[in-house]
């Protein structure tokens, strides 16, 4: 039987959110055709809440991985939707290893990383920044606009790897910020730099997989504690692009190869044992 595949994001509430999983799912669905893919909320809340109040049933991991058992699938992948692989991801990783010691049924059981693990994989996402920014449709004058990526951020140590793609970017691309709601940078830490760079309009882009709740209310609200309006009452022209970066067919394309990563050390595993 084809490999079963498990896409693990934390969730959300916002239907045009939920919408982007969809589009990942079958983006999964046409590369391995045949092959039973199934999406699980990790986020015990946000299942819990579409239930409640919408009627909407989602999958938890384990009963995603009971349900590929049932199938008959032997060998499975389940990708990690994450950003940077904190606290959600660490879970999803116990979970699995978990599954291994004690659960017999699959011959071979693997991970799949998130979106920045490493160098290479910032390197690769600073490359796609004119797909990120319209989808590449407009062109930036960096010495008036600047673009401002929102990450979540994390209390965990991943947290750094919102830094190391922040250099990266600036390595690449003149003008172009990274921040994070609950990490490093905070807004307040970024708006010098910002002053500094000269530019009159500020692009903001979430650097989340989807425009959920974080998106609408943290950086685009109206709250005056909102990016969006602390940016405008720093006297910035302020452009929002609301579109998460799960989107985005050629970010989507990187969760592919971490997942046809995570397939080769299955296949490296099995020719050793």
């Amino acid at each position: 039987m084809p490999i079963g595949i498990v896409l693990a994001p934390y969730g959300t509430l916002f239907p045009p959110a939920r919408a982007t999983y969809d589009q990942i799912r079958k983006a999964y669905e046409r590369i391995f055709p045949g092959s039973p893919v199934r999406l699980a909320f990790t986020s015990h809340l946000m299942r819990k809440r579409l239930q409640e109040n919408l009627g909407i049933r989602v999958q938890s991991l384990s009963a995603a991985l009971e349900e590929l058992c049932d199938l008959g699938s032997k060998n499975v992948v389940v990708q990690s939707l994450q950003i940077v692989p904190g606290v959600e991801f660490h879970q999803v990783a116990a979970l699995v290893q978990g599954w291994k010691g004690t659960k017999p049924a699959f011959s071979s059981l693997e991970i799949g990383l998130p979106l920045l693990s490493d160098l290479p994989d910032c390197r690769r996402v600073s490359s796609l920044l004119p797909a990120l920014c319209s989808g590449g449709a407009y062109r930036r004058d960096p010495e008036k606009e600047a673009v401002l990526l929102v990450g979540h951020g994390t209390g965990h140590p991943a947290d750094a790897l919102y830094s190391l793609m922040s250099m990266v970017l600036k390595k690449g691309h003149k003008n172009v910020f990274l921040g994070t709601m609950e990490g490093f940078a905070s807004l307040a830490e970024l708006l010098p730099e910002l002053k500094g760079s000269g530019v009159k309009i500020v692009r903001i882009l979430p650097f989340l997989l989807v425009a959920g709740g974080h998106a609408e209310n943290e950086i685009f609200g109206q709250s005056p504690l909102s990016w969006k309006s602390t940016l405008e009452k720093e006297g910035y022209e302020v452009v929002v692009d609301r579109h998460g970066l799960g989107e985005r067919a050629e970010i989507v394309s990187l969760f592919l190869e971490h997942t046809r990563n995570a397939l080769k050390k299955m296949e490296n595993e099995s020719h050793a044992k």
